[in-house]
């Protein structure tokens, strides 16, 4: 029995048919697995070389010095820092718009560096 028949398929009996399809389905899908671990061995290849490469690039690591305490902090009542933020809001806009003070909502807030 030939890999490749060139007779037409109205000459096969049915097994013969799913044989060839069983030989074609498992030759394309040994081609596909190939490929994907000749993609697979190449990245990992790649993987090591530029390890090895960051590897002789980088400087011999240093015992960093201490980091510096921060003394603790009380923090505020969210509500009191919600009110005074809106309190200076309110009063920047004011005095850009004349004296009128526009409807806004304060949404959110975080706090920044000092």
């Amino acid at each position: 029995m030939m890999l490749f028949p060139i007779a037409a398929a109205t000459d096969m009996t049915f097994g013969e048919r799913a044989a060839y399809a069983g030989r074609m389905l498992l030759i394309g899908m040994g081609a596909v697995f190939a490929a994907l671990a000749v993609l697979w061995g190449s990245l990992v290849l790649f993987r090591l070389i530029l390890k090895r490469a960051e590897a002789k690039k980088a400087p011999a690591p240093t015992a960093a010095p201490a980091a510096p305490t921060v003394p603790a902090v009380e923090t505020p009542d969210d509500g009191a820092l919600v009110a005074a933020i809106t309190a200076a809001v309110a009063a920047c806009l004011a005095t850009e718009n004349g004296g009128q003070i526009p409807a806004f909502r304060v949404v959110s807030y975080r706090r920044v560096g000092r």
